[in-house]
């Protein structure tokens, strides 16, 4: 716990030093504090070395956040958003200008002039696009300099940019359009005197169109790029190919990891937002949800009550039904989490849905096959009735074929009409789940066992 000064001095030494100590955490300590003892946090918070406060800062709950921003000075705030790299800086700021605008823009003028234009140029692109997620921050050469001067450029990037990483070498033409990527691999077997130019032209690379994105790509496309190729940074280039800045792999990596919690939350029927402002905003958020699935809930009652004479006539299907509903609703979800999974990466959409479809329902049928044997099995020794375990069986097989191909279609239909699959999907599939299952078992019921 960060608590006394001289554990934060061991915090300071290990975390920034050595590197033990991620921001993440130690926003995860104070945050703790903050529910335990205000004062104490904000004297914790006063401490904290400027070079990594924003990232600490940025990591905290809303609530958090915008109170503890209130006190820190424009000046203060303005010197540690300098350690931050060009995207790093204008997320932050984007976030400040949600709860207090002026705050935002007396710090934004407090910024060097390089940091005011590199935030002008990132904040124009909406946050779907790849240039909101590049760093400008990066290491490129003209075809004419020598690998003497590359060799310097990087000494001189290492100096200014100390909290930037060097993954590879962009190679520009004098109009500034990309040419090549390097690795600092590729370098090692020439002369310092050779050229960029001529380097190019004799290593393996000199016939290959270097790897990049367009500031106006979709995130989803250079997620998808970064996972199916192992990239740790790709060039980000305009429309006429002039070469922009670049995009890391741990901001792909953070970006990945927030939209899973988003997804999870979604599916579970909260919301990341509400659920990091307050108590209040996070049990409204939810109760909303709890009426609309009731509502979906009341038509599975509205399909068991149709049947409700079949019931009581023959009591064990009411001991059965929820089998039924559960085996379909499981499957169903496993489909919905891998569709919707796929769709966030931009693996599929609905023009080439069909072999994922097409997966689903054969998977979901031998499951099927297998569950509903030994569910029948089940209930015939139970029950001593053949008839009884061949409906359960038969029930069990149509309700998890139908979950898988619900489980997988309506997601993509959703995405299709402009939806969100993740909020929508699991309502939809519950619904459909329950009253289906329900239906078809007890149907088959009344047609054959009365």
């Amino acid at each position: 716990m960060l608590t006394t000064e001289d554990n934060l001095k061991k915090h300071q030494i290990h975390g920034i030093e050595k590197g033990t100590e991620p921001p993440s955490q130690i926003a995860k300590q104070l945050n703790q504090q903050y529910e335990t003892d205000i004062g104490v946090f904000f004297a914790e918070v006063a401490k904290l070395p400027l070079e990594i406060l924003c990232k600490v800062l940025f990591e905290l709950p809303s609530h958090v956040f915008e109170e503890t921003l209130s006190r820190i000075p424009h000046k203060k705030m303005a010197t540690a958003l300098s350690y931050l790299t060009s995207d790093d800086l204008t997320d932050f700021l984007q976030r400040v200008k949600q709860y207090d605008q002026n705050y935002a823009k007396s710090t934004y003028h407090l910024l060097a002039p390089d940091e005011q234009a590199e935030v002008a140029h990132l904040s124009q692109f909406p946050a779907d696009q790849a240039g909101a997620y590049m760093q400008m921050e990066m290491l490129s050469a003209e075809l004419t300099d020598t690998l003497a001067h590359v060799k310097q450029q990087v000494r001189a990037f290492r100096r200014e940019e100390p909290n930037s990483p060097i993954y590879k070498l962009f190679v520009v033409d004098a109009e500034q359009h990309l040419v090549a990527t390097l690795h600092f691999t590729d370098l090692l077997l020439f002369d310092e005197r050779n050229t960029m130019q001529e380097i190019i032209a004799q290593a393996v690379i000199h016939h290959h169109k270097p790897l990049s994105v367009h500031n106006s790509t979709p995130i989803e496309k250079v997620i998808h790029l970064f996972e199916e190729y192992e990239l740790s940074v790709i060039a980000v280039i305009n429309d006429e190919e002039q070469l922009q800045g670049r995009i890391v792999f741990e901001d792909i990596y953070d970006l990945i990891r927030m939209q899973e919690q988003s997804q999870a939350l979604k599916m579970a029927g909260a919301d990341k937002d509400a659920e990091e402002e307050s108590l209040e905003s996070a049990r409204k958020a939810r109760l909303h949800w709890l009426f609309i699935n009731l509502a979906a809930l009341l038509c599975a009652v509205f399909v068991v009550n149709v049947y409700k004479e079949t019931i009581e006539q023959i009591v064990a299907l009411a001991v059965l039904m929820p089998i039924v509903a559960a085996l379909g609703g499981n499957v169903g979800n496993q489909a919905v989490t891998v569709t919707v999974r796929k769709i966030a990466l931009g693996q599929i959409d609905w023009q080439n849905a069909f072999p994922v479809i097409k997966r689903e329902i054969i998977m979901s049928s031998i499951n099927g096959l297998i569950m509903g044997a030994i569910v029948s099995s089940i209930t015939f020794i139970w029950f001593h009735q053949a008839l009884l375990g061949l409906v359960i069986a038969m029930a069990i097989i149509i309700n998890l074929a139908v979950a898988g191909l619900m489980g997988s279609m309506i997601p993509l239909l959703i995405k299709k009409f402009g939806g969100d699959p993740a909020i929508a999907s699991p309502l939809l599939l519950t619904t459909a789940t329950d009253a289906i299952g329900f239906f078809v078992f007890l149907g088959l019921a009344e047609l054959i066992l009365i």
